[in-house]
């Protein structure tokens, strides 16, 4: 009896413990699969949204090459060293390389693929003679021209500055894939998340090295690392990141996990900008696309993920080769390569591209475009969504520009040492606009010598006198009463304004009594100039250069004729287009458009003209200061080697404060100003000053335009005018020269001294 008792107790203990266990079973398989449909939640909104943060991109206008172009050979490797191409010797260049002769250039041009622009990859020779491109030639068929790609100016990032280009994995070449693989998790494609046997491998090394010299964390738990958990080592965390790996394994493909790897893995920094993804990084370190990394130079990206920094080419190439010699021989040992390729991969130079030209070029010009996309955008949307921002800028006219600053100013200090600054916060300034006045387009802007020392924006933000720089504006009023030989009178008169007396002084003290409307403007004389606006009316020049687009308070005195308000060299320029443009002017265009990833265009930015005078009346005005060109303030020009067609004029400022040059050719508008921040005599006219800058610059840039003596609109007539009497000339007139005239308005008579 006691022992069938005992046996019954015993099996009513055992049932309850089965019942434990399975309760616990129960309790710990709920867990499990609770915890799998969280973290498979947390995962998949994740990734329902925005993978990445990508910050817009800010790129440049792409350029046109073209046989005739006065581009020399020396000029075109410029011009593809700033897109990163580099110089080989092999006869066939590779992507993103160029080979040379004497006379051609041979460069494979990579694919350039951004939201809104796709230039596919190709071979072109480029044959030149003297400074000229004589011919271009792809696939053996002779082209009209080749498009060059744009350059990356800047990216446009939020806090974290993170620079990302994003690649899809069909477009990683297969020897980059089996790099890493090899060297960062060679059993990728076999494990579920955890490599229980890598983990046992890299504990053994470990142990053998009584020191940590591998690790047993997967692709996968990487990614989960970098992507979802913050980089504290803690019990915790790895747990964490076991788990999540084995969940991302069970919900996502090998080449879905790959492909984000990638493109979140970090790979170095380069000044203050995080380098993620090795799209990006093939980019900055090779100056290609992924796609045409070689396999020596997929095993440095491949080695440098273990420790970025430290294995960049850019910090220790010796290190750096030894690294890719690790995962070369990894690849070979594994079977992933063969012996020959293994060899070759060996002695491939490791070359790098030269440094990414973002976040050092055009600062003032992308400080204008970052104000332009915050007011149009977030800050938030531009740092994560990737949007492509295509502008105006032309690199190559725009480096000549800041060149021409740096340059030319420490040459103006080098002819008068006086202009010299200890202070590096109190030197001579300059600014330099550069405009297309048949487009709009702003191609440069420079807004002071040195962005470091300065961030103002000169071009944008500093309030000048115009000076005579002004004036154009005052004899296009005149053209509805005056023709340029009409006669005013050049002699100082006094302006009352109040209780404010004034008389207007010329340049050189010297008054010359009547004088034609041309040589007023042509000599810059500021008695015949307010002389002239007094008879106009101050109210009607007002009207005018409002209409020519002037924003900046303009009071109709007498010292207005002689630019005594306060401009924007930007404004300036603006106006001036106008004149270039038969009196049509252009909105100034910055940004053309902006694209999202998937290409849809969310602003496009097309010409925007008004007429503002008749092309008549802006063809005499241009003609005139052609004439200041040829003959009055600025025809130093001609000295310093400036022989093509344009024309300008000079201003400067009482006591000289301010020193301009506004000219422009058929094709291109440039404006440049000089003078120090606190507004501090520099002793220099507008042709001491700002027209050697202007001079300099356009010299440089003679490649990228084509000056073409001014077109002859219609309403504009061409009659002989008398040297000696300055009438309408007759055949009895021994010295003549062409004037211009609107068509209503030509002089009916005819030269006194030598009658008809």
């Amino acid at each position: 009896m006691t022992f069938k008792f005992s046996l019954k107790k015993q099996k009513s203990w055992s049932r309850r413990l089965l019942g434990i266990f399975a309760a616990l079973g129960i309790l710990c398989g709920a867990g499990i699969f609770a915890g799998y449909v969280y973290l498979a939640h947390a995962i998949e909104k994740r990734f329902a949204g925005r993978l990445w943060s990508v910050p817009a991109v800010v790129l440049s206008d792409s350029i046109m090459i073209y046989p005739g172009m006065p581009v020399g050979l020396a000029r075109f490797e410029d011009v593809l060293a700033a897109r990163g191409y580099r110089l080989t010797a092999a006869p066939k260049p590779g992507p993103g390389e160029y080979s040379r002769t004497k006379d051609e250039i041979r460069v494979f041009f990579r694919e350039f693929s951004y939201p809104g622009t796709e230039l596919k990859s190709r071979e072109v020779v480029l044959r030149f003679q003297g400074d000229r491109v004589a011919g271009l030639e792809e696939s053996g068929t002779s082209r009209p021209y080749v498009e060059v790609e744009p350059v990356v100016l800047a990216r446009l990032f939020g806090e974290n500055r993170e620079s990302r280009l994003l690649i899809r994995l069909k477009e990683v070449p297969d020897h980059l894939i089996k790099a890493v693989v090899a060297i960062e998790d060679r059993r990728f494609f076999e494990h579920r998340g955890i490599d229980w046997w890598g983990i046992a491998r890299a504990l053994w090394a470990d142990i053998m090295a009584r020191r940590i010299v591998q690790g047993g964390s997967t692709i996968t738990q990487q990614l989960v690392k970098n992507y979802f958990l913050e980089p504290e080592r803690t019990l915790k965390r790895k747990l964490l990141e076991a788990a999540m790996a084995l969940v991302l394994e069970a919900r996502y493909s090998k080449e879905n996990i790959l492909e984000m790897y990638l493109n979140e893995i970090y790979l170095g920094q380069w000044r203050s900008m995080a380098i993620h993804g090795i799209g990006e990084a093939a980019q900055v370190y090779f100056g290609r696309n992924v796609e045409d990394l070689s396999l020596g130079e997929s095993a440095v990206l491949a080695g440098m993920i273990q420790a970025p920094n430290r294995y960049s080419p850019y910090r220790n190439l010796e290190l750096c080769r030894e690294r890719r010699n690790v995962v070369l021989q990894r690849m070979r040992e594994l079977g992933f390569i063969t012996a020959e390729d293994y060899e070759k991969a060996l002695s491939e130079p490791l070359r790098t591209a030269p440094r990414p030209v973002f976040s050092t070029a055009a600062p003032y010009y992308i400080d204008l475009v970052k104000a332009q996309m915050e007011a149009l955008y977030s800050k938030e949307t531009l740092a994560s969504e990737g949007l492509a921002v295509y502008t105006a800028y032309h690199p190559e006219i725009a480096w000549e520009a800041e060149k021409a600053v740096r340059e030319g100013m420490a040459e103006l200090e080098a002819r008068h040492p006086r202009l010299r600054a200890e202070d590096p916060t109190e030197v001579l300034q300059a600014a330099l606009v550069v405009v297309h006045p048949k487009t709009g387009a702003l191609t440069a802007l420079v807004g002071g010598r040195d962005y470091a020392v300065s961030t103002f924006n000169r071009a944008l933000q500093a309030h000048r006198q115009p000076g005579s720089a002004f004036k154009p504006f005052v004899y296009l009023s005149a053209l509805d009463q005056w023709t340029p030989i009409s006669r005013i009178e050049d002699a100082p008169k006094v302006y009352k304004v109040g209780d404010t007396v004034w008389t207007p002084r010329n340049y050189d003290g010297r008054y010359r009594g009547l004088v034609t409307i041309q040589e007023a403007l042509t000599y810059s004389l500021n008695a015949a100039t307010v002389n002239l606006a007094s008879q106009i009316g101050f109210e009607q020049v007002v009207k005018t250069a409002r209409r020519l687009g002037f924003r900046s308070r303009l009071d109709p005195y007498p010292s207005l004729a002689l630019g005594a308000f306060e401009v924007t060299p930007l404004e300036l320029a603006g106006a001036y287009t106008a004149l270039a443009n038969e009196g049509q002017r252009p909105e100034l265009v910055t940004i053309r458009k902006v694209v999202t990833p998937k290409g849809t265009v969310l602003e496009r930015r097309h010409m925007e003209m008004t007429t503002v005078t008749s092309a008549s009346k802006a063809y005499l005005i241009t003609q005139m200061l052609q004439n200041v060109v040829e003959e009055g303030t600025a025809r130093g020009l001609a000295s310093l080697g400036i022989t093509f067609p344009c024309a300008g004029k000079t201003g400067t400022t009482s006591d000289y404060r301010d020193s301009w040059f506004v000219g422009y050719t058929s094709d291109l508008l440039a404006l440049v100003w000089v003078g120090f921040d606190d507004n501090r005599s520099t002793g220099l006219s507008g042709a001491t000053g700002a027209l050697r800058l202007w001079a300099r610059f356009m010299k440089n840039i003679r490649p990228w335009i084509a000056p073409q003596p001014f077109a002859v609109p219609p309403g504009v007539v061409e009659r002989l005018v008398c040297i000696e009497s300055g009438e309408p000339a007759t055949e009895g007139c021994p010295n003549t020269r062409s004037v211009f005239f609107l068509e209503e308005r030509v002089p009916v008579s005819v030269c006194p001294l030598h009658g008809r």
